[in-house]
């Protein structure tokens, strides 16, 4: 895949995310995701998933992220809240870190994808990649 294939890509992952955010909370996706749309505990776990995303352990990172939002008795606004703020972070680390880690950008899209359904909320066709 060459080089503005990829950029193009993270761009789309971004716009779906930031489309999602203004939608959902009528906010900005800020840098550091939802922190203050979040209760105090999705503050901890969203802090706590990132440290496992830079230390590159992304894939323990996303069933973390499933399990979580499958087991809390945090609202669907709550736990859209963190699966965005998850993606769009780990969607900003490079190509190198990425396959470092066996982690792909179109695992990325279908991450995201997924994790919106499980909290009921799909993401509408004509965002879809």
């Amino acid at each position: 895949m060459y080089y503005y294939e990829k950029d193009y890509i993270m761009r789309l992952i971004h716009g779906i995310a930031r489309i999602l955010a203004r939608m959902l909370f009528n906010r900005e996706l800020e840098d550091d995701g939802f922190p203050a749309v979040m209760e105090a505990s999705g503050r901890e776990s969203n802090d706590y998933l990132q440290r496992m995303i830079d230390s590159g352990q992304i894939n323990a990172a996303e069933e973390k992220l499933f399990d979580l939002i499958g087991s809390t008795t945090w609202d669907d606004r709550q736990k859209a809240a963190l699966v965005l703020s998850f993606y769009d972070y780990l969607n900003r680390k490079d190509d190198a870190f990425l396959t470092a880690a066996d982690f792909s950008r179109e695992e990325i899209i279908s991450g995201l994808e997924d994790a919106m359904k499980t909290v009921g909320m799909e993401i509408p066709e004509y965002l879809r990649i």
